[in-house]
């Protein structure tokens, strides 16, 4: 396979020698580069795989072909071909960027080759476009797994011609999706260290994460909503700043012959920026890149200053909550590892943008339009789920807290004279509840009161009594961990059939109390004395965990 796309590269000689990159050089990097790509093993369901990656890279090509399949049947049920089309580049460009972001800080981050290239007459403008090529060739075989079967309805739908330049504009659209990604990023090395740069890629991740949820839930009840069969496409101003707009444009003049100025300027766009705006980052942006990743890897990164964090507010708050001084001392590392650690809120914080993403589902629901449905809200029960939402986030943190990739730092919970391992659960637990949980629900409450009125605010607080107890009491039907103590690859899935029921049947009886109990104001406020003192049982109950009732 590497023969073949070094054999494919060398037919774009005079494009590396026109933006003046040495290219033998750069074939040199790229090749030994594919060649390590082919050598290195993949780790897949926590065993070490003995076969070639590359048996496993084909295997993923065919699973992006499936995948591509299904938009191919997407494209053909939308009877709009400029519709169609913005859909399909949409789509590849999305999946491109977010193909580079999750392996960027492993790829175009990598420094592991500056210690050999650099001391080498190999200046900083032929090594990072050697990166670029080296994604370029990576993405371009994802994008034509993902393409193959689009690629196959052009043809059989529009014919040949049209076909050619259907590859012509999904060669752009990779460049442009490279293009963009990676000038955005330069762009903010240039201003900010690698470890805000790696916060931010761990914020467009989780974004992501999200969008994609968001997209697959809410754009088909949007689609049902619009009348496909006569929806046509118009071409505005600001068509002009979407690149798959460019694409489809071009496409449409070339298929259907509408040569007007707007077909006309969206061709121009199609064929002029994508390599124009290369040429621009191979010019302006790159001459520091080696060198800035040189600074971030040799060492001599200035120091930043870091300001003394203002953590007093924390440290009240768990003084306040807390009863003895492991259990603050658990609060206060929990606390701070779950506003820090970037793998770990990449496992959590997307459970936010899901609460938004179900409340929106629940609003199109029905037939009835955005406006209609808001409008009726206040005579609904609808705030009764809305209350409720937040427990998702809290269910995903009681998960993920016990595993973490630097669980051999646990040893300290063994080391330390503590009797009772309870005290530090319930400090974890109380951290994830103050944490996480707090701002989602005081959000939701704030939008309960504009929406149902003052007249909700029993329910408000019932419904926060109600979630700490649901948390309590699946932190003691789970197994017991003490937090980040468990190795990622330990996962087990014996169990967790049936502790999914009872969280399922414990959401629903609490939440059906609180709806039958919401019937009577009156009882419902004289309940929250009762769900103190159950909550002060259960509480009590998991301090006392002994340590033969942790799960090691």
């Amino acid at each position: 396979m590497e023969t073949y796309l070094l054999k494919f590269l060398d037919f774009f000689t005079w494009t590396f020698r026109l933006i003046k990159v040495d290219y033998s050089q750069l074939r040199a990097i790229v090749a030994t580069k594919l060649l390590i790509d082919s050598r290195r093993q993949h780790i897949s369901f926590s065993r070490k795989s003995n076969t070639e990656s590359g048996n496993a890279f084909l295997m993923t090509l065919f699973f992006y072909a499936i995948f591509g399949g299904f938009v191919a049947l997407a494209m053909y049920s939308i009877p709009s071909f400029m519709l169609s089309m913005i859909f399909f580049f949409a789509y590849i460009m999305v999946m491109v960027a977010m193909t580079l972001i999750t392996d960027f800080s492993s790829i175009l981050l990598d420094t592991s080759d500056n210690t050999i290239i650099l001391p080498r007459p190999v200046d900083g403008r032929t090594l990072f476009v050697s990166r670029i090529t080296h994604i370029l060739l990576y993405l371009g075989q994802l994008t034509f797994a993902l393409s193959v079967f689009p690629i196959i309805l052009v043809l059989l739908k529009y014919g040949g011609m049209l076909t050619v330049f259907f590859l012509l504009a999904l060669v752009l659209s990779i460049i442009t999706a490279l293009v963009l990604t990676n000038a955005v990023y330069l762009l903010i090395l240039q201003f900010a260290s690698e470890e805000k740069l790696r916060n931010v890629i761990n914020s467009f991740q989780i974004f992501m994460a999200v969008a994609i949820m968001g997209g697959y839930q809410i754009l088909p009840r949007i689609m049902e909503r619009l009348d496909m069969e006569t929806y046509v496409f118009e071409i505005k101003w600001w068509s002009y700043l979407l690149p798959p707009v460019w694409m489809a444009g071009m496409l449409e003049l070339t298929h259907f012959g509408f040569v007007d100025a707007k077909h006309i300027g969206l061709a121009i766009c199609a064929i002029s920026l994508p390599p124009a705006s290369a040429y621009l980052v191979s010019r302006y942006l790159t001459p520091v890149f080696s060198k800035k990743l040189g600074a971030l890897n040799g060492g001599i990164q200035p120091i930043e200053k870091h300001k003394k964090e203002k953590d007093g507010l924390v440290s009240r708050i768990s003084s306040w909550i807390t009863s003895t001084a492991a259990e603050q001392g658990a609060f206060n590392l929990i606390y701070k590892i779950l506003a820090r650690d970037r793998k770990i809120k990449l496992k959590i914080y997307p459970a936010f943008g899901y609460i938004i993403i179900f409340g929106l589902i629940f609003l199109l629901r029905g037939k009835e339009d955005f406006a209609t449905t808001w409008a009726n809200l206040p005579n609904s029960d609808y705030h009764l789920l809305l209350l409720y939402l937040t427990v998702m986030v809290l269910q995903v943190a009681l998960y993920e807290i016990p595993y973490s990739d630097d669980f051999k730092a646990s040893w300290i919970y063994f080391s330390t004279p503590i009797i009772k391992p309870g005290e530090i659960l319930a400090g974890t637990l109380k951290a994830i509840f103050v944490k996480l949980f707090l701002p989602g629900y005081i959000a939701i409450s704030t939008l309960v009161l504009f929406v149902w009125g003052i007249a909700a605010w029993d329910d408000i607080i019932f419904g926060l009594f109600n979630n700490f107890l649901m948390l309590l009491t699946l932190a003691l039907i789970n197994k017991r961990h003490v937090p980040l103590s468990m190795a990622p690859n330990v996962r087990t899935q014996t169990g967790n059939l049936l502790r999914g029921i009872l969280t399922f049947l414990l959401i629903a009886i609490l939440g059906m109390v609180h709806y039958l109990l919401a019937r009577q104001p009156l009882l419902l406020i004289g309940m929250i004395p009762v769900q103190m003192i159950v909550i002060y049982f259960l509480h009590r109950r998991y301090t006392r965990t002994q340590w033969h009732q942790i799960s090691l």
